[in-house]
C-alpha cells in the first residue's frame, strides 16, 4: 500500500451514475479502484437492461452539474459539443403551475444542460475509463459479501454472467452502488447482520416516454415545456426537453394510478388531455423517433442504513440508500453530492488517521449522507402525499401547513424574479429548502396569497391560445 492513501484496493458494485462518481472520488484515495457491473458496457451512448428508466426525461440540476464539472472539468463543452442543449431557467421554458399560471420569463439564473441519460452517463464513463487506476469488470454479477471473523467486509462473491464461474474479489473498502435492485439487504441476513428498515412513500405515478424529430417552427421562442401535474384535482402532467440529436424527449405524467398508455393512440389522447395543449401541439406536427417506452416503478424509498451497526469497510450509496421518485429528477443530482460527500469523508479520514486506518469511517459517511439527502427526501416525498391515494404514510398537519405555504411561494415565483431565483435554486439543489423562508421570500408568499386566482394570459414563451376556427378545425380533423 502507498502510505499516502488509504488502501491498496476500493470496490464499486455498480457501474451506473453513482457507481461511477464514488470511483472518480476513490480514485484519490486507493492505489487501485474496480467497478463491478452486471451489465455489458457499451462504447457509446446506448441502453443498457440495468437503467430501465433512461428513455425518459432526466434533468440533471445545477448542482449536481456543479459537482461533476468540478471533478470533470469540461464535461459541460463534451456535452454541448455531442449535441446537448442548453437551457436557461426559467427564460427558456414554458411552465404551466399547478397554480393554472404560466411561470414569466424572467432572466435566466441557472443553467440545465438537457440531454439523454445515455449521452451523459457514457461521457461520464468515459473519463472514469481514462483514471489509470480505475478498472472495470463489466458482465460480472456481485453475489454476496465476505467477511473476516471480526465482523469486517473483504471483499465480494461474483459471478461471471458469460460462462457462470464465480470467484472472490478482495479489497480494503466495498461500496454498493447497485441500485434499487440491490441486494445487500439479503447479503447481510445470509451473514446472521441485521437489515435496514425501510421508509416507503409510493405515489403511484407512472410514465410514458417518446422522442421526436423537433420540426421546423419558426414561431416557437421555448426550448421546454412542462405542464405539471396539480394534486390532487389534476393527476396528469408532461414534460418535453430537447436532446442531442436535434430531438424532443417527451414524458408524460400520471399519478394516483392514472397512467399514460404506450399505445400510439392512447399516448396521443393522453398528452390532448393535460392542462394544455402545448405539449400535445407541439408533437402532433413531429415525427416520432422512437416507440413509447413505460416505467412505473416510482415510489420513493429510503433504506436506514445509516441506523445500522455496518460491517466494517462497506458503505451504501445511490438508489439502494435512498430512491425518489424519478419525476422531481434528484436522482443523478443526489448521486453527485454522495460523491463529493465520500470525497470529503475520505479526506477527513486521512487527515485523522494518517496510518490509512478506516475505523468509525463508514458510520460517520452513512450518517452524514443520510442528513445530506434528508431535504430531498422531504421535497418529493412531501410532493407525492398530496394525492390521497398515496401509501407508506399520510400528510400530517404540519406538512399540509407547509404544502399551503410552499403554492403560494410558487404562485410569487409566476410574477416575482426574487422567488423564482431562490425556488429554482433550491428545486436545482443549489440550496437547502430553509431558503423559501426567508423575510423576502415569506413577504411574497403572503402577498400571494391576496392575489387574484384567474390564470395569468401566457407570457412570450408560450404560444398564443388556438382561436376557436382553428379548434373546430381540428375538431373536424
Amino acid at each position: 500500500m502507498n502510505v499516502r492513501t488509504l488502501g491498496e484496493h476500493a470496490l464499486v458494485v455498480g457501474g451506473s451514475m453513482a457507481g461511477l462518481l464514488a470511483a472518480r472520488a476513490l480514485s484519490e484515495h486507493f492505489d487501485a479502484v474496480t467497478v463491478v457491473e452486471r451489465d455489458r458496457l457499451p462504447d457509446g451512448p446506448e441502453h443498457r437492461k440495468g437503467v430501465p428508466q433512461a428513455r425518459h426525461v432526466h434533468a440533471f440540476w445545477a448542482g449536481g452539474l456543479q459537482v461533476v464539472e468540478q471533478r470533470f472539468p469540461g464535461l459541460r463543452e463534451e456535452l454541448l459539443a455531442a449535441g446537448a442543449v442548453p437551457m436557461g431557467m426559467p427564460t427558456d421554458m414554458a411552465w404551466l403551475t399547478p397554480a393554472d399560471r404560466w411561470a414569466r420569463h424572467f432572466e435566466a439564473t441557472q443553467e440545465v444542460v438537457s440531454s439523454t441519460r445515455t449521452l451523459l452517463e457514457h461521457l461520464v464513463r468515459r473519463r472514469v475509463r481514462a483514471i489509470r487506476n480505475i478498472h472495470f469488470l463489466p458482465e460480472q454479477e456481485t453475489t454476496g459479501l465476505l467477511l473476516d471473523e471480526p465482523g469486517e467486509v473483504r471483499g465480494v462473491t461474483v459471478r461471471d454472467r458469460r460462462c457462470g464461474d464465480v470467484h472472490e474479489l478482495t479489497a480494503d473498502l466495498v461500496i454498493d452502488a447497485s441500485g434499487r435492485a440491490s441486494a445487500l439487504p439479503a447479503w447481510l441476513a445470509a451473514h446472521g447482520l441485521p437489515t435496514p428498515a425501510e421508509s416507503v412513500v409510493d405515489g403511484h405515478l407512472g410514465y410514458a416516454t417518446r422522442l421526436y424529430e423537433i420540426p421546423d417552427q419558426p414561431g416557437r421562442k421555448w426550448k421546454g415545456a412542462y405542464v405539471q401535474p396539480s394534486a390532487p384535482t389534476h393527476t396528469r402532467g408532461g414534460i418535453l426537453f430537447p436532446v442531442e440529436g436535434h430531438r424532443w424527449v417527451v414524458t408524460m405524467i400520471g399519478a394516483d394510478g392514472d397512467h399514460a398508455p404506450t399505445d400510439e393512440e392512447g399516448y396521443l389522447e393522453f398528452a390532448r388531455s393535460l392542462r394544455d395543449p402545448i405539449i400535445h401541439d407541439a408533437i402532433r406536427a413531429a415525427r416520432p423517433a422512437s416507440p413509447v417506452s413505460g416505467f412505473r416503478h416510482t415510489a420513493n424509498r429510503r433504506r436506514h442504513y445509516e441506523r445500522l451497526a455496518l460491517p466494517g469497510r462497506l458503505l451504501v450509496i445511490g438508489d439502494n440508500l435512498v430512491a425518489f421518485n424519478p419525476v422531481y429528477g434528484q436522482g443523478m443530482t443526489t448521486a453527485a453530492l454522495a460523491a463529493e460527500t465520500l470525497d470529503d469523508c475520505l479526506w477527513a479520514q486521512r487527515r485523522r488517521r494518517p496510518d490509512g486506518d478506516l475505523e468509525g469511517m463508514a458510520r460517520r459517511f452513512q450518517r452524514l449522507l443520510a442528513r445530506r439527502n434528508r431535504d430531498a427526501w422531504m421535497l418529493s416525498t412531501g410532493e407525492d402525499l398530496r394525492y390521497p391515494t398515496t401509501t407508506g404514510t399520510t400528510a400530517g398537519r404540519i406538512l399540509r401547513a407547509q404544502h399551503r405555504y410552499f403554492d403560494r411561494v410558487e404562485r410569487a415565483a409566476v410574477t416575482d424574479p426574487a422567488v423564482t431565483e431562490v425556488y429554482a435554486r433550491v428545486f436545482g439543489m443549489l440550496e437547502r429548502p430553509t431558503a423559501l423562508f426567508r423575510p423576502r421570500i415569506v413577504a411574497a408568499a403572503i402577498r400571494s396569497g391576496r392575489a387574484p386566482t384567474r390564470p395569468a394570459t401566457p407570457t412570450v414563451g408560450v404560444p398564443a391560445p388556438r382561436t376557436s376556427t382553428e379548434q373546430q378545425q381540428e375538431a373536424r380533423a
